[in-house]
């Protein structure tokens, strides 16, 4: 399936049946991202942000940095593992 977006510097649709999605922990930036991974390319492109804290403080960040990881790990599996499928 198609779906288009439309980023500042990224044009055209991504395939849901092609593309890979990763999950990326940034302690750097406080984040943790769901991104898209098109074939051929080498950026990452983020589609959103697991947050499982209410404040905006690092230190709740921190707190459940590995939890966020682990839930955009399974999101990115099961996603991947459903495009395979078809």
């Amino acid at each position: 399936m198609e779906i288009n977006q439309k980023f500042k510097f990224l044009e055209g649709t991504f395939d849901t049946l092609t593309d890979k999605m990763l999950c990326i922990a940034s302690d750097n930036h406080g984040t943790v991202e769901l991104c898209l991974k098109e074939e051929g390319c080498g950026w990452n492109i983020p589609i959103g942000e697991i947050k499982l804290y209410d404040s905006n403080l690092y230190v709740d960040f921190k707190a459940t940095m590995d939890d966020a990881k682990k839930l955009g790990d399974e999101i990115s599996r099961r996603w991947n593992e459903c495009a395979n499928k078809k």
